[in-house]
């Protein structure tokens, strides 16, 4: 059954008022479109996560030959794919429509992580992971825009975080999968789990998700795509979402990418290292709804750069090491604060920006701001393979969700 989404739905101004035909079918696409959203994000974030609990496997097959370096610039490769896609599929979104990007670069990731699941050689591994990041670039920011259009009013961050909740819940899927079935099933068996997932969540996306017209939404001689996000009155803003995005990036992929083997390298067992991923990504998906409720009350700003100053302290405690509970505590409150605040930052652009312009904007912010989920990878690599050890990784990790904070406080608060 498709859902038949060509007249544009406004979301109920009350939702908690008397029902009727029109306010059913409201709500039924308003949970079609958040459901199928977050399932999309869900997946792309297990395909996404997945290479960080694969690592230790993969760094064990000796058909592979890599080393640390090599496995933080294949790690690097599907960030740079992200980049690309969020760039290209942001504006495309804007004027194609949401659905179809959705379904496109969903079916462009499942492909592509098939492929990466037989890869024979490094750089086949590598192309492959390069080509899935492009589809997983174009998924979030046409997923926020749809769900936004679709949110009840007053309810933008909660749902914005359920939305992007999914990349966590990806990597608790990932980090469970890795925990319970990664020995029989080997790196290559991990991958194909995620195409599977992928797959059956693109199949549900193009039977019932809805669509906008962004031209209906869009206000008689107003700019609209790069122009609008570029302009004097949004070029500021813009160019700090992008640092801070940028910065709050490198921190959350660095820390999914390579959390388990920092932990194998500061002596914990491998199934204590795989939990600290998945308590990691736990943590993102509970303590997010909470922040989530308090910046729908109080606005995002103090919220968001809050959230990234407890990343940062929270980082910086995973450095000094301690008892496995007391690490595990220390991880959850990481993933809160990088989650929450990437979640919602990505709200606070959504809601500066005209709804004309407002993949564009997600689009230019995270594509721009991928460059950190890039380096990351990278930057752990290099520091471990110059033995400066994981400590120097997390403090690096640490600096980067503080950069965040200061970026966001710097952004300019719109009047009117």
């Amino acid at each position: 059954m498709t859902i038949d989404a060509r007249v544009p739905v406004s979301p109920p101004s009350d939702p908690s008022g008397p029902s009727d035909p029109a306010d059913a079918r409201t709500r039924a696409l308003t949970l079609a479109v958040v459901a199928l959203c977050t399932a999309a994000i869900t997946v792309e974030g297990f395909d996404l996560i997945v290479y960080g609990v694969a690592l230790p496997s993969m760094l064990a097959d000796a058909s592979l030959e890599l080393d640390k370096s090599l496995a933080g610039t294949l790690g690097s490769l599907a960030y740079a794919g992200m980049l690309i896609g969020a760039l290209v599929c942001g504006p495309l979104a804007d004027r194609l429509g949401r659905r179809r990007l959705v379904l496109a670069s969903g079916a462009l990731f499942t492909l592509f992580t098939v492929a990466c699941a037989v890869a024979a050689d490094p750089w086949q591994f590598g192309l492959f992971r390069l080509l899935a990041g492009i589809g997983m670039g174009g998924v979030m920011p046409s997923c926020v825009a749809l769900s936004k259009e679709y949110a009840p009013r007053g309810r933008s961050a909660l749902v914005a975080t359920a939305v992007l909740a999914g990349i966590p819940v990806g990597g608790v899927l990932a980090a469970l999968t890795a925990t319970a079935w990664g020995a029989p099933l080997g790196w290559r068996g991990l991958f194909g789990v995620g195409a599977a997932l992928s797959a059956a969540v693109v199949a549900a996306a193009y039977f019932l998700l809805p669509d906008s017209r962004p031209q209906a939404v869009a206000r008689d001689g107003e700019r609209t795509g790069v122009r609008t996000v570029l302009s004097g009155a949004y070029a500021r803003g813009t160019v700090l979402f992008t640092v801070a995005n940028f910065a709050v990036l490198l921190a959350w992929y660095g820390l999914n990418t390579w959390l388990t083997q920092l932990m194998r390298e500061m002596d914990y067992p491998l199934g204590s290292a795989l939990r600290f991923t998945l308590v990691l990504n736990l943590g993102a998906v509970v303590g997010s709804f909470v922040l989530a409720a308090v910046a729908d009350r109080i606005g995002p700003r103090l919220v968001t750069a809050g959230s990234a100053v407890l990343a940062a302290l929270a980082v910086f405690g995973l450095s000094q090491g301690g008892g496995t509970a007391l690490i595990l505590g220390i991880t959850a409150l990481a993933g809160v604060g990088a989650q929450s605040a990437l979640t919602m930052l990505n709200d606070w652009v959504a809601s500066s920006y005209p709804a004309s312009a407002r993949a564009t904007a997600l689009g230019c912010v995270s594509g721009f701001g991928r460059g950190g989920a890039i380096v990351a990878p990278l930057l752990g690599g290099w520091i471990l393979q110059a033995a400066l050890g994981p400590v120097t990784v997390f403090y690096v990790f640490a600096g980067a969700a503080l950069v965040c904070a200061v970026a966001l406080l710097a952004v300019p608060v719109r009047r009117g």
